[in-house]
């Protein structure tokens, strides 16, 4: 009989080997494609940001000019201005009194301002005035700063409730002051400007093309906050009711009367999402057009800017040379 020495191969953790292998799993999983945050925001989420801190930014502005420097400036300027525009016109000020109070022809109403929105006006404060601060300004016979001394009730639809900087009413009947301009168009301005900025530098392609903003997705937000700014300024004034099953029966037995949806009081959600939603078109095609412009404006800016510094180079060599 023969006997062979048979070795088996022997499996010996090689530390060095092993250390290599991670380094490079951990190089490889840096280096996967992976999105950006700024990627799943886009330019359409940049606009928005961008509107949401330049709104802040305006608030706490013209809150100052209310108050003066101070903290209580600067933190409570959000939650000022959600209740001047959600408690805007017919649910505050003065009300009709009791037909048996002969003392008195009307009431101060007290304004309820424990609402979801304004309680957390750091976030919706913003998109308060985005629903409403144009709606507002290009209301005619409205927006204007409540009157010193006696009006009449019939007129609160015109007025806000509280003081309003930079908001006086003409002779003539119109608003000025410029108040309308700094809270409602000037952060649409600067957001529209900022966001076309950022987006070249951040979503430019190869070729020098930059993404545009989203136009459905503009659409849909304007639906968002209208459909939220709406149906709080209806619960402030009235009851809205949805029922599921009578909304199912309605649709399906063909019921003349809606069992679904019922909205009782003074400002319509409806009206309110609907009316909004054209009228904020305005900012929508503002930001369309810009980011199609800004990018080959910027281009052809530096490329003038660069050539013009090229001609005076060449002037000063020639003239160099001569002497």
């Amino acid at each position: 009989m023969s006997t062979m020495n048979e070795t088996k191969p022997v499996e010996v953790d090689n530390a060095e080997e092993v250390e290599s292998r991670i380094v490079k799993a951990w190089k490889e999983a840096r280096e996967f494609p992976a999105k950006r945050m700024v990627d799943y925001l886009g330019p359409t989420g940049i606009w928005i940001f961008a509107y949401y801190f330049s709104s802040l930014f305006m608030m706490i502005v013209l809150n100052i000019a209310r108050l003066g420097w101070s903290f209580e400036a600067i933190f409570s300027a959000p939650i000022y201005f959600a209740q001047i525009f959600l408690n805007y016109g017919l649910n505050s000020g003065k009300v009709i009194s009791d037909p048996l109070d002969t003392a008195n022809d009307f009431y101060y109403q007290k304004i309820d301002f424990g609402n979801a929105l304004t309680s957390t006006s750091w976030i919706f404060a913003p998109f308060i005035i985005y629903v409403l601060g144009i709606f507002i300004a290009l209301l005619p016979f409205s927006g204007y700063p409540q009157p010193i001394g006696d009006f009449d009730y019939l007129l609160n639809f015109r007025y806000f409730h509280h003081f309003v900087p930079f908001l006086t009413e003409r002779a003539n009947g119109t608003k000025g002051g410029g108040f309308y301009f700094l809270i409602a168009w000037l952060p649409i301005i600067l957001s529209v400007l900022i966001s076309a900025f950022v987006a070249k530098r951040v979503f430019s392609g190869e070729e020098g093309q930059t993404r545009n903003i989203n136009v459905l997705k503009i659409m849909l937000f304007n639906l968002l906050v209208g459909f939220i700014v709406g149906m709080q300024m209806g619960t402030l004034t009235g009851t809205v009711r949805f029922r599921f099953g009578g909304a199912l029966r309605s649709i399906f037995t063909s019921s003349y009367e809606n069992e679904g949806y019922s909205f009782d009081g003074q400002y319509n959600p409806n009206t309110i999402l609907v009316t909004s939603w054209f009228i904020n078109f305005i900012p929508m095609i503002l930001a369309t057009l810009w980011h199609l412009i800004y990018s080959p404006l910027e281009d052809s800016i530096v490329k003038g800017v660069n050539n013009s510094g090229k001609w005076i180079n060449s002037k000063k060599k020639k003239e160099a040379t001569v002497k």
